[in-house]
């Protein structure tokens, strides 16, 4: 029997993201967003050790957080985020909900 695994819901979104790779700055585009990480889409795919901060934008919250590459798929790259305290981890949530609250769905969106 194989065992199921329960996932995250995941909010599907529209942000502008900032990541700092290789003391360079690149700007992208965060398309889907969870308590513990997010999907961006990025000009170019980052290395499969990539780890850094991304900065993420939404009506007048900006948040600066250690991520790290889970998965690559050409320009879209999944990050899990790397929270360093408790305070971190809860300003996400709070965004998420804030982000999941003005989005006019009824939950969250659960995608593959």
């Amino acid at each position: 029997m194989q065992k199921f695994q329960y996932r995250i819901p995941r909010y599907i979104v529209d942000l502008p993201v900032r990541l700092r790779v290789d003391g360079a700055s690149v700007a992208g585009r965060c398309r889907e967003v969870s308590r513990e990480g997010m999907r961006v889409e990025l000009p170019q795919p980052l290395p499969p050790d990539f780890s850094g901060v991304v900065s993420l934008f939404h009506q007048g919250v900006a948040l600066e957080l250690q991520v790290r590459l889970a998965h690559s798929d050409g320009h879209q790259e999944g990050l899990k985020f790397v929270f360093a305290s408790e305070k971190e981890r809860d300003a996400v949530a709070r965004l998420v909900a804030r982000l999941n609250a003005g989005s006019g769905h009824a939950g969250p969106v659960l995608v593959e």
